[in-house]
């Protein structure tokens, strides 16, 4: 066996926002913390923490490590009942759109409905210098994931906090030890206004039954296999994903690399599901590459 499975939960602290294509004045927010964002964090603390007397933290050579020795998952929103972690995962239906699953209701909901759960606006415009009041036309709202879920019609004596949670593939176990010592974490857009604060929970230890999000892995080949008729991470669609059996939606994906311009693909978004059950490795990024149809 190559890679160790672990399941990994993160707390809620502060909004969260993690941008995509804005509607108007309105920067909508994605309804989960994608895995390359994750990686990019989770490097630049450790390398920071690991900086000591060097002059500066080496980014690099920190996400280099991490990318040769770990691999991630989207993170979900999830709450905590009766000390469970139940995690929200969405599925692309026909006829129906993307619709919110968790694994202890079997009541689904749309995206819609989830939306309007989970996040919250806040207002924002630009400060005009010549005034020193809002500048025309540049008011503005953005979304954000809500640290406690929005529940009018169930009532609880305290609010239920919100939580994200995913799955962790390690190759060499010593990395184990620096992300455990990671209390907290300031990902996606906006945190040097305090958004985006997520702490750790206790880690687990390693998953026997071999399951991510309910589907079963290969965990003895280079890259980590999930055998799946759903997708839970970003699929390329570079030629090898097979486009003609793959329903959902599609959307542009792009990210900075390290002393490169900003380098993108159209990609299928998570949800989107498979005409049966394929075999997908998961990439440094936690993007799913399309090995094949399933054997198993």
């Amino acid at each position: 066996m190559i890679w160790t499975l672990h399941r990994w939960v993160w707390r809620l602290e502060s909004p969260l926002f993690i941008g995509m294509p804005p509607a108007g004045s309105l920067s909508r927010c994605r309804l989960y913390l994608p895995a390359r964002t994750l990686h990019g964090a989770l490097a630049a603390e450790i390398a920071r923490l690991k900086c000591g007397e060097a002059p500066q933290p080496d980014y690099g050579k920190i996400g280099w490590e991490l990318a040769l020795n770990c691999r991630f998952t989207h993170l979900y929103p999830a709450e905590k009942n009766d000390g469970n972690y139940l995690v929200w995962i969405p599925k692309y239906e026909n006829g129906k759109g993307c619709r919110w699953y968790c694994e202890s209701n079997g009541q689904p909901q749309t995206d819609r409905e989830f939306r309007r759960r989970l996040l919250i606006s806040r207002a924002g415009t630009a400060i005009a210098p010549e005034t020193d009041s809002a500048l025309e036309g540049s008011l503005r709202e953005t979304e954000c994931m809500n640290p406690w879920w929005r529940d009018e019609t169930n009532r609880q004596p305290e609010p239920k906090p919100v939580f994200l949670l995913g799955y962790v593939f390690l190759r060499n176990n010593g990395f184990r030890r620096q992300l455990s010592n990671i209390d907290n974490l300031f990902v996606g857009g906006d945190t040097r206004y305090g958004l985006g604060e997520i702490s750790l929970m206790p880690w687990e230890n390693s998953l026997t039954d071999a399951l991510v999000f309910g589907k079963h892995v290969n965990l003895s080949n280079e890259h980590p296999e999930i055998f799946s008729d759903f997708v839970w991470g970003h699929v390329p669609t570079d030629g090898h994903a097979p486009d003609d059996k793959i329903r959902g939606a599609k959307e542009f994906l792009a990210g900075w690399e390290i002393a490169s311009p900003s380098k993108g693909c159209l990609t299928w978004a998570p949800g989107s599901s498979l005409e049966g059950k394929g075999c997908w490795a998961v990439d440094t990024y936690g993007n799913w590459i399309y090995q094949g149809a399933c054997k198993q």
